[in-house]
């Protein structure tokens, strides 16, 4: 029924590269790209986080009237019927809405000397771009093959679904540039089941293996400490995807500027690292959200449980931020 369901849609053609995609609502809400917008004139920075609670409130609505089914039928779909859905279903409109802010400014924004800009596309998928060089990590997108002309590099953190583009790191190894993991071809120089150190371009990366969790589904997940060069005042990156948060995998070697983890389904183990192993500058809570799991009780987290999961960690500078957003970093502060 749900592909019946899908396929009666009206199709229209896509013109992705011509701008954001002009979805709408019925029954007066408010259009995709307005409710995108209003969510990026807010910022994961705000001290006073009103006006972005109401739009995440908006969102969450959007969200909850897409099922996990009806977003995996989605990342299926051709293109034709992929547009027919944004324009029926509104968080979809919204996730491909971000995808194009963030190729768009990827495209067409140098970052200056001591600057990074973070693009955080969706789930734990960022692009980071600093004034040399470009790279994503954890990218989960249906879209994610448009990005391998910008990267220097991909890095994935392990092999489940919500953590890899298979289409990317396809397109990335075709053109002969670097895809990180702990689970491709381990023909590759890039596959690495142990720690590991590489260098591509003025990127330092050291590399360390953790565990996903206790249970059935436990696979061996890499944290990527990324030190970005010095045209960035070598600011550092660590991702850990859906690391476990066991302190002693956790073989941390500098100073950490920006932390990206994941809301931790056992609350409040984000904070057997942070603080503890170590103490980083900002940390941006992540895995939000995500439209492939059924609901909470499947990790599908609610913008609301992730604000309060993050004023809980042990950094006093914890945000939050959403599909399509950019912070930058400029003289030791993200912004």
């Amino acid at each position: 029924m749900l592909l019946l369901s899908i396929a009666s849609f009206s199709v229209i053609s896509c013109g992705k590269d011509s701008g954001t995609p002009d979805a709408g609502t019925d029954g007066g809400q408010k259009a995709v790209p307005q409710v995108m917008q209003e969510l990026w004139e807010t910022s994961a920075a705000d001290t006073d986080l009103t006006e972005r609670k109401a739009v995440f409130d908006g969102l969450q609505d959007y969200a909850d009237a897409c099922s996990d089914l009806t977003f995996k039928s989605y990342l299926e779909a051709d293109d034709r019927l992929a547009s027919s859905l944004e324009d029926a279903t509104e968080i979809l409109g919204c996730y491909d809405a971000a995808f194009q802010r963030v190729l768009d400014g990827i495209r067409n924004e140098t970052p200056a000397q001591g600057e990074v800009h973070i693009w955080m596309l969706y789930n734990m998928g960022y692009v980071i771009k600093t004034p040399s060089g470009c790279f994503a990590i954890d990218i989960y997108h249906r879209r994610g093959a448009e990005l391998a002309p910008c990267l220097d590099f991909y890095a994935s953190t392990h092999v489940h679904q919500d953590h890899r583009c298979d289409a990317l790191a396809d397109a990335m190894t075709e053109a002969g540039k670097p895809v990180l993991s702990n689970y491709l071809s381990s023909d590759s120089k890039w596959t690495s089941t142990v720690d590991k150190d590489w260098e591509i371009g003025n990127f330092r990366i050291h590399s360390f293996i953790t565990d996903h969790n206790n249970g059935s589904s436990n696979v061996p997940v890499t944290v990527y400490q990324i030190t970005c060069g010095e045209d960035t005042g070598n600011f550092v990156l660590l991702h850990s995807g859906d690391s476990n948060f066991k302190a002693k995998d956790f073989v941390v070697t500098e100073d950490i500027d920006v932390y990206i983890p994941r809301y931790a389904p056992n609350a409040l183990t984000e904070n057997n690292v942070i603080g503890k192993v170590f103490s980083p500058g900002y940390v941006l809570l992540s895995h939000i959200l995500e439209l492939s799991h059924a609901d909470p009780s499947e990790s599908r987290w609610t913008l609301e449980q992730g604000l309060e999961r993050a004023s809980l960690l042990d950094c006093d500078r914890t945000w939050m931020p959403f599909w399509g957003e950019k912070l930058v970093w400029k003289d030791g502060n993200l912004q």
